[in-house]
């Protein structure tokens, strides 16, 4: 018991010295509603697809690797599949019905960009700029979809 004690003591300066290393994809998506700064454009529902990690806290204008608008007559996510098309595959959202009513956080649905996997969380309250077709847009992001993948990192 003692000489277990010793060896685990003798481990930990190694331990903390230890690096994490960042396992899975990095890959993002924000659903979001953007705003343009010119009143005479369209509002936007769109997928702003960040291939390298999340949003950068305290940036106001994001440069997502794409962001694509979501077509139709009614462009909600709730209660639907919709479909993007990326330069990576076709991204899939599946978004409760009733996610609308969901609590900031709350898991709201499920998405795949290809044959990886993302969980979507109710958001509502993140904000950031984007320019689209040169014109700038304000946008909230109504579900963070971060991907679950924990196989190799792209």
């Amino acid at each position: 018991m003692l000489s277990q004690l010793a060896l685990l003591l003798a481990l930990v300066p190694s331990l903390a010295l230890s690096v994490p290393t960042a396992a899975g994809s990095k890959h993002n998506v924000y659903l979001v509603r953007c705003q343009p700064s010119d009143p005479d454009e369209d509002v936007i529902v769109a997928a702003a697809f960040f291939r390298d990690g999340p949003i950068k806290e305290g940036s106001t204008l994001q440069n997502p690797t794409a962001l694509v608008t979501v077509s139709g007559s009614s462009p909600e996510w709730e209660g639907r599949q919709r479909r993007v098309r990326l330069d990576e595959g076709t991204f899939t959202t599946n978004i409760s019905a009733d996610a609308k009513k969901a609590a900031k956080g709350s898991i709201a649905g499920d998405a795949k960009l290809g044959s990886e996997p993302f969980v979507c969380f109710k958001d509502g309250t993140t904000k950031f700029s984007v320019r689209y077709d040169r014109e700038r847009y304000s946008c909230t992001t109504d579900y963070w979809c971060p991907s679950i993948d924990v196989g190799d990192a792209n």
